[in-house]
């Protein structure tokens, strides 16, 4: 089971993160971590919603009795929030000692022995700058929110928060991602457009062929019609 945190290092802001919207833009919170160890430390921050939140730097090295700042971006996902406590968003710091140099950060935390870490859970707040939803706020943080190791109930998922230029990536996906898909619709459109044509043509072409066939039984019916009444009037002549 993981340890404490909070008996190798601190943190701020100690109740909650809380980002003010409105939510059409990038928003920018800061947390910072101060060790209390003469030890130096191996930090991870991790996070329930990834693709909402990116951390820089997300991982690390904390030396002996020193400070890190990170940087929290909020992406401009949301436009409106109905509530402060719609979805509870927490991060979560995840440490270990580094009894030696550490290259790989990433490495180190898979090698790592979990009754060897450190754990503490910072909740987070996306609000409007409207009265009553302050409000529910302040009263939220009146109690003791923040959440260490062992004093989580519920089960949570926590993923590894994501960097700056891991975000980069996936939004320049999406960028490659967007054209092809109107490409895609607009071959559909072209599809189905051509489709219709085809049996709109089809179509006039049965409407013609029937109109051809009509007129071709019509005039049948004349020249039988006009061929047996000259051959009646005929056979009268004949009679008298």
């Amino acid at each position: 089971m993981a340890k404490n945190i909070e008996d190798i290092m601190t943190y701020e802001p100690a109740d909650a993160l809380v980002f003010e919207g409105p939510f059409d833009k990038y928003v920018k919170r800061q947390l910072v971590i101060r060790s209390l160890s003469d030890k130096d430390m191996v930090y991870k921050i991790k996070t329930t919603s990834p693709r909402l939140f990116y951390v820089r730097p997300n991982i690390g090295l904390l030396t002996a009795k020193s400070t890190v700042n990170i940087e929290i971006y909020m992406q401009p996902k949301l436009s409106t929030v109905p509530s402060s406590l719609a979805k509870h968003h927490k991060f979560l710091i995840v440490a270990g000692e580094a009894t030696e140099d550490v290259e790989d950060f990433h490495g180190f935390f898979k090698q790592l022995d979990p009754a060897n870490t450190w754990e503490g859970r910072v909740r987070c707040f996306l609000v409007h700058r409207q009265p009553e939803v302050i409000d529910t706020l302040v009263n939220e943080l009146a109690e003791p929110i923040r959440q260490t190791a062992g004093g989580v109930d519920e089960v949570e998922v926590m993923n590894d928060a994501l960097q700056g230029d891991e975000l980069e990536d996936l939004n320049m996906t999406k960028e490659k991602v967007t054209p092809l898909e109107e490409e895609i619709k607009d071959i559909r459109g072209t599809t189905e457009n051509v489709e219709k044509a085809k049996e709109n043509r089809c179509a006039n072409r049965s409407s013609k062929l029937f109109m051809f066939v009509a007129s071709l039984v019509t005039v049948g019916a004349v020249i039988l019609i006009t061929h047996s009444g000259e051959y009646a009037i005929q056979r009268i002549k004949q009679v008298f």
